[in-house]
């Protein structure tokens, strides 16, 4: 009779707290009130090329910066009251990363929210997370491109199909598919896919899987010792065995979502040898910057600095990598950890894609981010601009 109480108890108190992670009200009904359902050839082509497949709509080209935009007008829908997404993409791309877009009332601007990569079928998310869905929706809409920074944008389109979309009011069923979606979505590489405990992306999310498997085994712990009366080394070896299981659970998301991202790499590089890999990465652009600064600076010395400024620091990292083992760091660092030390002469600064800096000739002065710095300009090309400091930096 107690383990089927401590049973029943269990299970309660599981359900209460996935409807605790997901957000879910207890007055909420089982299924939504209202929902609002489109087909995708109710969609509008806004940027790329597609044709309808019956009710279904298939994207078989990309428009403007390797981007396609499928939208649809909405009658001012009531955001508050229909915050729960549905959508259904078939054979969508692994080298492909999905926004979704909308525009308020009064609003001239849109708001671009992630998504979770989408699988065959349903996928769900909750917008009430996100603080810009709130007054009438008059646009939705659908952005896919090449993951950035991942993906090569001429090589990361293939046709897919949008099946459809809905917007529903809040309900058990769709807060717990939202929920589960949040666990079991899968999205791209990132700086922070090196670990199994974080999370991939800004995108508004759900309570952390982490969190909840925590609270679990708590659970687990607390009604063993009031209902079952376990104690000492029993209900120590349950704790172990319960922790055991909580990370076994989190490794195999861990594990499924690195065979997703192993996916989409072997879709791009499989057919590659490992020296053309490098000419079919993401940064081509940076890899072929780092070649052409080689060949410039292979007259100085070996042991010459060589700092690297640009306006983003994933540009920064990547060329410092790509120009390894050269005597290469960044130029912000350098001046952060000795702003009154001048940098020494001869010394090389690799300015890329970097708006706001002026060059003097006259004066021999590079200037900008509030940075003076002598020298003279040994190479340009484009948004490329290599300068060798003087004396008196």
């Amino acid at each position: 009779m107690k383990r089927l109480l401590f049973a029943i108890v269990l299970l309660a108190s599981f359900g209460l707290l996935l409807l605790w992670a997901a957000g879910a009200e207890l007055h909420s009904p089982m299924f939504a009130d209202q929902q609002r359902n489109w087909t995708g050839s109710e969609f509008r082509v806004v940027m790329g090329g597609a044709a309808q497949d019956e009710d279904r709509l298939r994207i078989g080209a990309v428009g403007d910066d390797r981007t396609a935009l499928q939208s649809i007008a909405l009658n001012g829908v009531d955001a508050m009251e229909n915050p729960i997404l549905r959508y259904n993409f078939a054979q969508f791309p692994h080298t492909l990363e999905l926004s979704l877009v909308f525009r308020r009332v009064g609003d001239e601007d849109v708001t671009v929210v992630s998504l979770p990569w989408p699988r065959d079928g349903n996928s769900w998310f909750d917008l009430g997370t996100v603080p810009e869905w709130n007054g009438r929706i008059t646009e939705l809409a659908f952005a896919e491109y090449p993951t950035p920074q991942v993906v090569p944008p001429m090589q990361g389109f293939k046709p897919f199909t949008l099946v459809g979309a809905s917007l529903s009011s809040r309900s058990w069923q769709g807060d717990l598919s939202a929920l589960l979606t949040d666990w079991t979505g899968q999205w791209p590489w990132s700086q922070r896919s090196v670990h199994a405990l974080g999370r991939d992306t800004d995108t508004p999310r759900a309570q952390s899987l982490v969190l909840c498997l925590l609270l679990a085994v708590g659970l687990v712990l607390i009604w063993s010792f009031a209902i079952l009366k376990v104690r000492g080394a029993g209900l120590l070896r349950l704790g172990v065995l319960a922790l055991f299981v909580g990370w076994l659970l989190l490794d195999l998301q861990w594990h499924s979502g690195l065979r997703w991202r192993h996916s989409a790499t072997e879709v791009l590089y499989s057919e590659f040898s490992w020296p053309d890999r490098e000419l079919h990465s993401a940064d081509r652009d940076i890899v072929e910057t780092a070649h052409e600064l080689k060949l410039a600076l292979r007259d100085l010395p070996g042991n010459t600095r060589v700092l690297v400024h640009s306006a983003s620091s994933f540009t920064v990292l990547r060329l410092i990598y790509h120009l390894l083992p050269m005597n290469v760091g960044v130029l912000a660092q350098a001046k952060a950890t000795a702003p009154d030390e001048p940098l020494s002469d001869g010394s090389v600064v690799v300015f890329y894609d970097i708006a706001g800096w002026r060059y003097d000739p006259q004066k021999r002065m590079m200037e900008g981010d509030g940075l003076r710095l002598p020298g003279e300009i040994i190479h340009r090309r484009d948004r490329l601009i290599v300068l060798k400091l003087g004396r008196g930096t």
